[in-house]
């Protein structure tokens, strides 16, 4: 048997029907590949703007591919298409000027959720009103494979190009740096991948409704694989309930995730067994068919229990939320199935995306309700004298202004807080986000007179580093000591010279003695000059690790006939390392002593 190849002239063709069927999918996907390669090596802020637009060509990719299948299965005019589209872009270009994910943690959310629900639309918009189950059946196994082949060929092709880099770099001393290989990863991923997958997308959905075929493969893998799995979790919580039960005592947190991987993966094994569930020779397929929905009345019961104990504890957030439409969706298709006499799988895609556009905007979205939940929480706990609402007032008040704003405290104050997060944001040129996020929630913290708790204050912890990295440079130097967090004191002979360290736990100081002679290397103020710097959106880093530069982790003295050179190379302190009390759990730092006899 040969294997035959498909020629440059070929390719080149598959390429243009691609560029001629989806002409904004294509230019999406190069603008996503451009914006991908900028962002391996730009400012701060700049890449958040980057990636925020790689976000939105994402959302632009499946709003626009929603269109154009729903447009080609109705058979509409190339005007009334181009309507379409022009609709479509409209709404990605609005909601890219609308969310603001470096500022607002629920923005976040709402690009994860739109994500989700545009993905879906993808999944059934040819199918809308009409098609046959096995024509949608059909359709989204072609996707499904498609999606899985795109990224076989995507990985097999960096990884070939990648090793021919090292193969270069290694035998041409060409010095190839890392951010030509995150280059390259995009290349493969944002544009081959994407154009390769749009290249498979099916164009005759009348003929989808023909076609019986089903994969062997995929017949095995959900038979001895995926089925015996989902069997062996379900006898886990099915143990549990009963434990629960005997017990007498509510499920705890976890369950409810474990609950709804069940469920998902469930599903998922019930659409890919579809077509052949009722076919002879299928008896383990057809009896996990038809006991799955049976089976989930008691997980459900026990997803509704854990859901009520979060939410009955602590309030609605949005992953609660979420937890609760998912929970109540969960009842009703599982309903659906059990008591439906005309089933239709188009069901699952279709209201799960529903609920998920609904959850992005509105009163009734996840951050209208978990905003209004956790804000009357916080009124309840700042009227409240018990010691642990007092305790949980710092955590509500940091998940308000990370996910809303400052704006969400307005209840709470006189002051006019939306003008006053307008001139904060206005500092952003000067600032990095991360800065303007911390300043919000010191002015909450201020306003509302309310202390940090300790969980709150570890949220503060930082690290700071030489923009060096691990190198340290000894050049005139005749010795070097390291300098470890855990030793408070040692000593090292220096020829006839005993030389003595003592690190000073109140003070942050570290004493360097030299027979009579004592000097205080202050690292303490160090520490604070570092956090002033972060403040101040001068540094680079992301997480809780910042870069400094080498002379400002280095302090000098002369103790006696030497000169001693103190090189921090990780400093772990607080944004707060002026308060002693915050400065006491988190300070330590690790470094070396290099010294010059003169």
């Amino acid at each position: 048997m040969k294997i035959k190849f498909p020629s440059i002239s070929t390719l080149w063709s598959s390429f243009l029907k691609v560029v001629f069927r989806f002409p904004l999918q294509v230019l999406v996907a190069i603008a996503a590949t451009i914006a991908w390669c900028l962002v391996v090596d730009t400012s701060k802020r700049t890449e958040e703007e980057l990636i925020l637009f790689l976000c939105t060509c994402n959302l632009a990719l499946t709003v626009l591919l929603t269109v154009d299948l729903y447009a080609e299965s109705n058979k509409f005019s190339v005007a009334k298409q181009w309507v379409l589209r022009l609709i479509g872009l409209l709404i990605c270009v609005s909601l890219h000027f609308m969310l603001k994910p470096a500022f607002y943690l629920a923005d976040v959310y709402r690009i994860a959720l739109l994500a989700f629900a545009f993905h879906l639309l993808v999944a059934y918009s040819p199918f809308i009103n009409k098609g046959s189950a096995n024509g949608f059946w059909q359709y989204n196994k072609t996707l499904f494979l498609r999606i899985l082949t795109s990224a076989l060929y995507a990985g097999v092709l960096f990884a070939g190009l990648a090793i021919a880099l090292v193969a270069i770099d290694g035998l041409f001393n060409v010095n190839i740096k890392w951010e030509v290989y995150m280059r390259l990863f995009a290349v493969v991923t944002a544009g081959f991948m994407t154009i390769f997958f749009l290249a498979g997308i099916p164009s005759d959905f009348e003929e989808l409704d023909k076609d019986d075929s089903y994969p062997k493969g995929l017949k095995i893998f959900t038979q001895y694989v995926l089925i015996p799995l989902m069997t062996i979790y379900l006898v886990i919580l099915l143990v549990y309930e009963a434990k629960i039960i005997v017990n007498w005592e509510l499920p705890k947190g976890l369950v409810s995730t474990l609950i709804l991987g069940y469920a998902v993966f469930g599903i998922l094994s019930l659409l890919l067994i579809q077509p052949i569930k009722d076919k002879e020779g299928n008896g383990w397929i057809k009896l996990f068919s038809r006991f799955f929905y049976v089976m989930m009345i008691p997980l459900v019961v026990l997803l509704l229990l854990a859901v009520w104990k979060r939410v009955g504890s602590y309030g609605i957030t949005e992953s609660r939320y979420i937890l609760v439409i998912l929970a109540i969706w969960l009842t009703l298709i599982t309903i659906y199935f059990l008591f439906s006499k005309k089933q239709s799988i188009k069901i699952i895609p279709v209201s799960l995306s529903i609920l998920a556009i609904l959850s992005t905007y509105g009163p009734q979205s996840a951050f209208s309700v978990s905003k209004f939940s956790q804000v009357k929480r916080l009124n309840m706990l700042m009227k409240s004298n018990e010691e642990e609402d007092v305790k949980q007032r710092s955590a509500v008040i940091d998940y308000l202004v990370d996910r809303h704003g400052l704006t969400v405290l307005q209840p709470f104050t006189k002051v006019n807080l939306r003008e006053l997060e307008h001139e904060m944001e206005l500092k952003d040129t000067a600032q990095y986000r991360y800065a303007i996020k911390r300043n919000k929630i010191d002015t909450a913290y201020s306003l509302l007179k309310v202390k940090r708790t300790e969980y709150a204050a570890s949220f503060d912890y930082k690290q700071f580093e030489p923009e060096t990295g691990t190198l340290t440079d000894i050049k005139g130097y005749d010795y070097l000591i390291p300098i470890e967090s855990y030793n408070d004191k040692f000593s090292q002979k220096i020829g006839n010279v005993e030389l003595r360290v003592e690190r000073d736990k109140q003070s942050k100081s570290t004493k360097v003695i030299v027979g009579d002679t004592v000097v205080d290397f202050d690292i303490l103020k160090m520490s604070i000059e570092a956090t002033n710097l972060l403040k101040a959106g001068k540094l680079k880093g992301s997480g809780g690790k910042f870069y400094l530069p080498t002379e400002l982790l280095s302090i000098v003295h002369k103790v006696g006939n030497m000169e001693v050179k103190l090189v921090v190379t990780t400093l772990n302190t607080t944004i707060n390392a002026d308060k002693k009390e915050e400065l006491d759990r988190w300070f330590n730092y690790n470094g070396y002593l290099l010294v010059r006899i003169k």
